[in-house]
């Protein structure tokens, strides 16, 4: 008869609960999510938002470059709480594997164990996503990505990206119930029975 030791399993349904019993993040390149992008007016080119296209509930405003971070951009709302944080996505100067190996390191340090791996077989794509929940229980996501090559949204590089699935959700619901097309009345129904045979 052969005996399991649970260990191993204990161990790692503890690494797999780090993260999410960490402090969820809340704050990237000195913006927070949930705040009114407009208070941002010397980081933000608040002038330059811009709709997103497949996501009219959302607009788009880059962020300037500083002494860690070469550029990036923020999703604000449009409906629910227009002009609130709801994604920061950054791009660091240091676009190194080197830089990107210590910030690893350093989250790991900080979040445990990610929750999921966000790269590709071949290397060319590699990083990490941590979940968390805000005070309200509003699920939060940070991924730390490596891409050797263009990045769509951003370019090559090492990029973070901190999101608040929580408020992106709110704003989608919002748009769309106010943009939801209007019911069509239905011709009221005759009383009486004719079998389907005859024309209405």
């Amino acid at each position: 008869m052969s005996f399991v030791r649970p260990w191993p399993l204990i161990v790692l349904l503890l690494l797999a609960a780090t993260s999410a019993h960490a402090q969820a993040p809340s704050t990237l390149a000195g913006i927070t999510l949930g705040d009114a992008a407009s208070q941002y007016k010397g980081r933000l080119g608040l002038s330059q938002a811009r709709t997103v296209g497949d996501a009219p509930w959302l607009r788009r405003i880059p962020v300037r470059a500083d002494a860690h971070f070469d550029k990036g951009y923020v999703l604000v709302g449009t409906c629910a709480a227009p002009g609130r944080v709801a994604r920061i996505k950054m791009r660091y100067r240091d676009d190194s594997l080197d830089f990107f190996r210590k910030i690893s390191g350093e989250m790991l340090s900080r979040y445990g164990d990610p929750t999921e791996y966000k790269g590709e077989i071949d290397g060319r794509l590699m990083g990490n996503k941590w979940g968390f929940s805000d005070p309200w229980l509003r699920p939060v996501s940070l991924i730390l990505q490596r891409a050797e090559g263009e990045d769509p949204e951003i370019g090559r590089g090492n990029t973070v990206k901190l999101t608040n699935w929580g408020l992106l959700e709110a704003e989608r619901a919002c748009w769309q119930e106010r943009h939801a097309p209007a019911a069509s009345k239905k011709p009221a129904a005759r009383s009486g029975s004719d079998n389907g045979y005859l024309p209405r």
